[in-house]
This record gives C-alpha cells, structure tokens and sequence, in this order.
C-alpha cells in the first residue's frame, strides 16, 4: 500500500470580504465570511467511471443559469459542481482531485455568490492537499456550517414559508420592471438595517429575522428575483458617497436583467435609515435613487472586488428617474418648473430630477435652488391657502440628482 504523504495543511475561515451600510450621516462596517468549499463525491480506489457517476446523481439542474460558473472553463466548472453539491448534501469532506488550494478557494466564493439559499455555510473552511508519491495530488475541503440537522432543516422551511408568502402576493402579469420594483420596495419596507443581527451575511436574518446587512440583503434580493424568473446575482466590491466618507467601505449589491438589459440594482441604499434623525422622519419609506441603474451611475461610488467580471451596463431604459420622466439631458428650465408645480398640485411629498451630465447638474442645481424653487413655493401656498411653507431639498452628486420635499402645513 502505497504511503500518504501530507504536504500542506491551510485553514480557511478568513473573513475577507467587508460591507458596509451608507447613510447620509452614518456609516458603519460589516464583515462578512467568506473562504472556500469541497464535495466529497470520490473515495480511494473508485474508478473514474464511478466517480462520475455519483456526480450526476447529485447534480442540481440550475447550473446553466449560474452567472458565475458560466465564466469558468469546463475544469473549474466541474470543481465548482463538487463544491455545490457536497454543500447542498452538507457534506463534511468534499474531496477534489486538485492540489490547486487558490483556485479552490475562488471557485468556493463563486459557489456561494451564485447559490444565496446556501444560507447554513459561514464562509469559513479547512483545506487539506494531500499527495501521492507516485505524484498524484487531491484536496479534501471542510466547509463550516453555521447550521446542520433538524435546526437547519427548521430554518429552511422558516424562510421557505416566508418567500412563499410574499411569491403569492406577486401578479404574474407583472412586467420585469415592476417584478424589481416589487422586491426593491418589500426588502426596503421589511428589514432593519443591524451590524449585530444574527446571521446578517444570509437570508435567513432578511426572511425570519428582519434584520440584517448589506450581504443578506442583496442575497435575498437575488433569491426572490430568481424564484420570479428574473436573472440576478450577487456583487462584491467597495462603495462610499462623496462629502460623507473619507474611504470607500466593502459593499454588496445585485446585477440584474430588465426585458434583456443588464442594470445594477443596491437594495440597502435603498432604505431611508439615514432620515432618523432628519425633519423628513417618517415621510421617506423607499429611496429608488438605486432601483437599476448604469454602470456610470453606479461606478462613482461602487468599485467592483478584484476578480468580480461584470458585463457593460449601459442602458437608461429602465433606470428609475428616466422610465418615470425624471431624467433630463438639456437646460430645460420651463419643463423643471412644470414638474414642480405639477407635484405641488398633486400634493405629492417630493418632486425630483436627475440629469444627464455632471455639469447640467451643476448648472440646473443652481437655478433650482435660487429661481425655480422659490417660484414653486409661492404657489404652494396659494394654492392651499397657506400663510408660509418650507421645503428641503436633498442632493446626491454622484447620481447627478437633486430632490425637493414639500411640506403643506
């Protein structure tokens, strides 16, 4: 029998990914684990035809729409199928007939990207290569699981009752769009942003719990528009919003696919969190500054994580200011007042804009805070009989957007 010679023994379990949940006065860090995984689908003295054939036994049928296992090459795909199985199965040694520790490590984080129901794996791992004098080399993976047994189980139906719940309520008829707008505003409406919810880097924290981070968020995001037949995945990188942090912060967020156009789509940004504390407390419940947007919308504030390969997001079709005519690509300072007053006379609590350029923005800010809204104003309380009024306004440079807030009392 020939001897096992044990070369190298790595422990995962670095928590290497760090998210982070901006608001306009307070920003926070967040870690969430992330290492690598491993099937044991193979044992000694099994042949390749054998091993292959446990393979397909436990192979899922949803591979094909993977975003990220359809990057890889047919050698890294059929580690990444070893890897998800043997989570799937919760299987304690997943064994790969690699010695590649790196590749292993990367293709796991890809698993976990592509896979947010995997919601009992923490992200830590312990990697053993082990060789064979003959030259032969294999990994046996140890993936953590921060759930297994009848708790896992009772967790799964828990958030399984809980999406189930909110798919019914979801009409069929629905269009992309309004499919992303739905779970934008039901994410938004049911969590509370907490750094110490419990399993805040899974959905288990958004579904059952109600609360959690930026990584649950956005996986769960990316489980409701998939179960709704809407692609998306999960993004990894870093963000900041300029005048309110000093360095850029690790983030998640989803890319997603509106009637076959790609846009980018933040969930956590989303939620008003930052107006605790604000005169507008309580009349902000959603923030659709990041209901899909560009990729240079997007990129002057997010930066995606080194290895993360996105496709060009390039379409305003179905960005939220332009698809609800918010969106302005000329000086036009008639249509900006028509706007106003049209909001004013719907009663409406906010009226915003957005514009094409960074330096239309620059210049329609100005004659909107010195021109047109004091204009806008005065027929505010002419036209609800008031005998003085105030208004906020709220910019956001990086999406070239400004926001006015009427109050009618």
């Amino acid at each position: 029998m020939k001897k096992l010679i044990v070369l190298l023994i790595i422990v995962g379990g670095i928590w290497f990914w760090w998210h982070h949940n901006q608001t306009e006065e307070v920003q926070r860090r967040e870690t969430e684990p992330t290492s690598e995984t491993v099937a044991v689908l193979a044992t000694e003295g099994q042949t390749e035809s054998e091993i292959e054939e446990v393979r397909v036994i436990i192979r899922s049928t949803d591979v094909i729409d993977a975003f990220f296992y359809n990057q890889l090459d047919e050698e890294a795909r059929l580690i990444y199928r070893i890897i998800r199985d043997g989570i799937a199965e919760g299987l304690e040694e997943i064994v790969l007939e690699t010695d590649d520790i790196d590749k292993i490590h990367h293709i796991y984080r890809l698993v976990l990207f592509d896979h947010p129901e995997f919601f009992w794996v923490t992200g830590a791992a312990l990697t053993t290569v082990t060789s064979w004098p003959d030259g032969r080399a294999y990994a046996t993976f140890k993936p953590e699981y921060g759930h297994v047994g009848e708790v896992k189980m009772a967790m799964q139906a828990e958030i399984e009752s809980a999406v189930d719940a909110f798919l019914v309520t979801v009409d069929p008829n629905l269009s992309d769009y309004e499919i992303v707008r739905m779970v934008y505003e039901y994410l938004i409406r049911n969590t509370t942003y907490n750094l110490d919810a419990p399993d805040h880097q899974n959905i288990y924290s958004v579904f059952v719990n109600r609360e959690s981070v930026c990584a649950g968020i956005s996986r769960a995001a990316q489980l409701l528009l998939n179960r709704l037949g809407i692609f998306a995945t999960y993004v990894v990188g870093e963000a900041y919003v300029p005048g309110t942090s000093e360095y850029p912060i690790a983030h998640a967020w989803n890319l997603v696919r509106v009637n076959g156009k790609y846009y980018y789509l933040d969930v956590t940004w989303g939620m008003p969190t930052f107006e605790a504390e604000s005169t507008l407390a309580g009349r902000i419940d959603v923030i659709y500054d990041y209901l899909l947007l560009t990729g240079v919308m997007l990129y002057r504030t997010h930066t995606l994580a080194e290895g993360i390969i996105m496709p060009e997001v390039t379409s305003l079709t179905h960005t939220f200011f332009y698809l609800n005519n918010m969106f302005y690509d000329s000086h036009d300072r008639d249509a900006v007042l028509e706007a106003m007053n049209t909001s004013i006379l719907n009663q409406e609590n906010s009226v915003s804009f957005q514009f094409a350029t960074s330096e239309l923005f620059e210049e329609m800010r100005v004659v909107i805070l010195e021109e047109l809204a004091p204009i806008a104003a005065q027929n505010l309380m002419a036209w609800h009989g008031l005998t003085s009024t105030h208004y906020y306004f709220r910019e956001r440079e990086n999406l070239n957007k400004i926001t006015l807030y009427w109050l009618y009392e």
